[in-house]
């Protein structure tokens, strides 16, 4: 009886035992490419005891300075404001505890939209496990950890390049698919390829909603091209260029067996909206549709300067595309050639706009878009955002430019993003 006694005291003591503190081995993010910056979606933390995880719970853990992906809330049109509800998940597998929440921004949460307040997770049961995006030493981020980087070159030029290529539920890449070819902002312009991949959600989007479509991104390296860049021959042609480049290294995609080229597609927000219209200028052809975002001008002169009669704007852009206006490869170099204007108009495009945007007025779009309808353009489709439609997704008035936003982000019904999907 007395060893029975003794025991279970045994047993009673090591059950009240205090659990020992966290040895922690290593913290481990898991992000997202969010419209404002990589996303938190979870943290792994790693610890050498599994002992010192017993017994925790959702309820032990709490984050702050946690904060949505958006740069306005939509009703108190402030900086968003850390979540009520963290929707603190825990799991643990051996001496490493998953913990999922909300996903916050990784920068942590937006003071009078300038200054950043780091976010914190805290234990109250054990400090040690307290994490801060300092004591981070790994991280994962969804989708572009899958993705192949590299350089091309062509023409003359060199440039680097992330692919995403769509895989089945075995994990075994797709043969032959769709392709999305994004034409980056010129706040990207002349930055590295990490910057250009993730400034938006422009490689995420298509993979993030499960579309079985590759995606496509270029660093290009030479600096913004401006507005009224059309009045500079050498800033076309080398926009041109490096859109020769793209379609060279598509062509590679094609014959590898990668990429269908019956089912290319374009799209690209501000310089990448102009550039979107260059490209489908030099190789309308080529391409299924598009979708210029928010254009900038490198067709005729339209920001900066007034039109000097209605219709202005129109009137040049369709007198620049009757005649010899893109610069094309000729096996040598580039050279000044008439565009294919039937090809061109046959493309069907979803111009999106905000129509408060102050980088690039809105009138590019309903210049492009008119001009086109001149020539003869059927099915061109056109989405105009107000600055309600823009607090809907977290953009600020003052950011109207950022109609991307909303444009990789909807997929509802009769949006840009369900017109190209439809069309896969």
């Amino acid at each position: 009886m007395r060893k029975y006694l003794i025991l279970g005291a045994a047993l009673l003591m090591a059950a009240c035992a205090p659990r020992p503190s966290a040895q922690v081995e290593k913290v481990v993010l898991y992000t997202a490419i969010g419209d404002y910056g990589r996303l938190v979606e979870a943290i792994e933390i790693t610890v050498s005891d599994p002992g010192s995880l017993k017994g925790l719970k959702a309820s032990d853990f709490d984050l702050v300075n946690n904060v949505p992906d958006a740069y306005l809330d939509a009703v108190t049109n402030g900086a968003p404001a850390d979540y009520k509800d963290d929707e603190i998940v825990l799991t643990q597998k051996g001496n490493i505890l998953r913990i999922d929440a909300r996903p916050f921004n990784k920068a942590g949460r937006m003071d009078d939209f300038v200054r950043r307040t780091p976010w914190e997770l805290h234990c109250k049961v054990d400090t040690a496990l307290n994490v801060t995006l300092a004591k981070a030493t790994e991280e994962h981020v969804a989708v572009l950890d899958e993705c192949f980087a590299g350089s091309f070159s062509f023409g003359g030029l060199t440039r680097e390049y992330m692919l995403h290529l769509p895989k089945d539920a075995s994990g075994k890449v797709i043969p032959n698919a769709p392709l999305l070819v994004w034409q980056i902002g010129g706040g990207e312009y002349d930055k590295d390829l990490i910057t250009a991949a993730t400034a938006n959600r422009c490689l995420v989007s298509l993979p993030t909603e499960g579309v079985p479509c590759a995606t496509l991104v270029f660093a290009i390296a030479n600096p913004n091209y401006s507005y009224s860049a059309s009045l500079d021959p050498e800033k076309i042609e080398l926009i041109d260029r490096n859109n020769a480049l793209q379609m060279a290294f598509i062509d590679k995609l094609i014959a590898d067996g990668m990429v269908d080229g019956n089912r290319l597609f374009c799209a690209g927000a501000s310089s990448g909206g102009g550039c979107t219209m260059r490209f489908m200028m030099q190789f309308a052809d080529r391409f299924k549709a598009a979708i210029p975002c928010c254009a900038m001008d490198p067709i005729v002169p339209i920001h900066q300067v007034e039109e000097k009669y209605p219709g202005q704007f129109a009137d040049d852009v369709e007198k620049v595309w009757q005649g010899k206006c893109v610069y094309k490869w000729n096996g040598k170099d580039m050279v000044l050639s008439p565009m294919d204007t039937d090809a061109f108009v046959k493309l069907p495009m979803f111009f999106v706009h905000a129509e408060t945007d102050r980088t690039c007025k809105v009138a590019s779009t309903y210049a492009y878009a008119e001009a086109r309808k001149r020539l003869g353009a059927t099915d061109d489709k056109m989405l105009i955002y107000s600055d309600k439609d823009l607090v809907r997704w977290g953009v600020a008035p003052m950011l109207a430019h950022f109609s991307w936003v909303p444009l990789l982000d909807d997929y509802s019904e009769g949006s840009p993003m369900d017109w190209l999907v439809k069309q896969l």
